[in-house]
């Protein structure tokens, strides 16, 4: 897949490339999912996505987004107390929580270091 979609060849994907390659898959994740998985493949901020930095903390975060939005499909069968969810989703949360974290830290500490980003 990745090749397909690296047309350039340069072992990176733009943000478009990437975006457009997870909405041809059937994971089932959506455009708040899939700018996530861009939050924490492009760690240095280059705006390109490396394949091989993406795959260890791509995967973990796609098997959270596709089993959320599955439960939410299925919420209407099955009925998820607060507790069990945290059971479930308690590790990926977490993951997810802590990279997120160390990205807004750094953001904020390049720019006004005041604890608020902006999205211009």
């Amino acid at each position: 897949m990745f090749q397909a979609t690296d047309k350039a060849g340069t072992g990176l994907l733009t943000y478009t490339e990437f975006r457009d390659s997870f909405r041809t898959l059937s994971y089932g994740l959506n455009d708040n999912d899939i700018n996530m998985l861009i939050a924490l493949a492009d760690e240095n901020k280059a705006e390109k996505i490396d394949w091989q930095l993406f795959i260890p903390i791509g995967i973990q975060a796609i098997r959270t987004f596709y089993t959320r939005n599955l439960a939410k499909k299925n919420q209407a069968k099955v009925h998820h107390t607060q507790d069990s969810l945290k059971l479930i989703y308690g590790k990926e949360i977490s993951f997810c929580y802590k990279i997120l974290s160390q990205c807004f830290e750094e953001a904020d500490f390049l720019l006004a270091n005041n604890g608020h980003i902006t999205l211009t």
